[in-house]
């Protein structure tokens, strides 16, 4: 069987910017090294990549212990166009936009907003049209959207959201109707796992647990996430913690997110209270503060978390746990007390940290699926 020379071509090109977007600026000389093909076609490449504006010349380079011409390099074009991030939280809605390196232009967030089905599409074409109507002119103009759904998405399709009515709803292909570029829909957890991978490299397999209104893991296994069958695996929320416990929106009872989510949490401490207007820092100061009902509020949450990291680490043993979490951030030794409660044999050679890219982290996910898909290449890293 003879080789398709068209697809051999176009997936050395994918190779050679794939090469240049996570290790440029490069040489067309480290780039034959690296690569293994002939100065020729890597030159050849090259030359395509630059007509079509995706990689550019960014001066020159050190000349070698022999001596000779000084390399000019090469790197990514990353004002060739922008991609959009959308978080949508149960009560807020934080937008970015990405230059094709990923890292930020801009970013609005838009908090204490009432997400509902009947009005979301109108509201989202218009924030849209709002921070993208002063972005320069580009060769590629915006290349996609992705948007982190807080519930089960499979295939590009909403399956279940436990905050937000809009279980079926296809918000896709609504927002289709408004804009001519791809729009991708994804679990948030999925998302942060994506972040967190994108920026370390290293962790072949990790997870990523994603506390808001609910809670939600997100799986690389062999630096590839894992969703499962019909995208529920990571759905931890719904991991039964306390058997007859609290009931639950999908139905059970004592799962995990009756008794672990930031919404439950903030539910808990503003009706021990009496104080309807308290927000997640407001609870960390009384935390701080040695204030018994709030420490036994977060001391009850981290007791059950525990429980779910302990499980978590059994089924997929990864290398890294990352949490993410308004409340992890603000407490310094969050992962620190999950650990203590869990057995030696559990955490044996296994970090349990905070994201690394903080409350901007489902956003940078988001924006590793869009700028992945429009590159065509295998991997992409972040380099904030």
């Amino acid at each position: 069987m003879f080789a398709n020379r068209t697809g051999i071509r176009e997936a050395n090109e994918r190779m050679v910017l794939s090469v240049i977007v996570n290790d440029g600026p490069l040489s067309r000389a480290n780039l034959s090294e690296k690569i293994g093909l002939n100065k020729a076609s890597v030159s050849a490449i090259v030359k395509s990549l630059i007509e079509q504006k995706l990689i550019k010349e960014v001066g020159i380079g050190e000349s070698t212990v022999q001596g000779g011409r000084k390399p000019i390099m090469l790197e990514l074009n990353k004002a060739a166009g922008f991609a959009i991030s959308v978080d949508l939280g149960y009560d807020y809605i934080d937008t970015m936009i990405h230059y094709l390196d990923g890292t930020v232009r801009n970013r609005k967030l838009l908090p204490f907003r009432t997400i509902e089905k009947t009005a979301i599409t109108a509201d989202l074409v218009t924030i849209i049209q709002e921070i993208t109507a002063k972005l320069p002119k580009s060769p590629f103009g915006i290349v996609g959207m992705t948007i982190a759904i807080h519930g089960v998405v499979h295939n590009n399709q909403i399956n279940f959201t436990p905050a937000y009515d809009f279980t079926d709803f296809p918000l896709a292909e609504a927002l289709q109707e408004h804009f001519d570029y791809p729009i991708f829909l994804e679990n948030e957890a999925n998302l942060l796992a994506l972040s967190e991978h994108a920026k370390h490299s290293t962790y072949h397999n990790l997870v990523c647990i994603s506390i808001h209104a609910g809670v939600g893991a997100g799986i690389i296994t062999n630096d590839t996430l894992y969703t499962g069958e019909n995208g529920l695996s990571g759905e931890i929320g719904h991991m039964i913690v306390l058997a007859n416990g609290n009931p639950c929106t999908c139905g059970g009872k004592g799962c995990l997110e009756t008794y672990s989510s930031e919404k439950v949490l903030l539910d808990t401490y503003r009706n021990i209270t009496k104080n309807p207007e308290a927000i997640i820092p407001d609870l960390y100061r009384a935390y701080a503060a040695n204030d018994s009902i709030a420490t036994k509020v977060i001391e009850n949450m981290l007791d059950y978390l525990s429980i779910a990291v302990h499980n978590v680490i059994t089924l997929y043993n990864p290398k890294v746990i990352a949490i993410h979490s308004e409340i992890s951030r603000l407490i310094p030794d969050f992962p620190e007390q999950i650990k203590q409660q869990l057995p030696h044999l559990t955490t044996q050679n296994i970090e349990i940290k905070k994201a690394s890219l903080g409350e901007e982290a489902i956003l940078f996910g988001a924006a590793v699926v869009t700028i992945s898909n429009f590159l065509e290449v295998p991997k992409f890293e972040l380099k904030k």
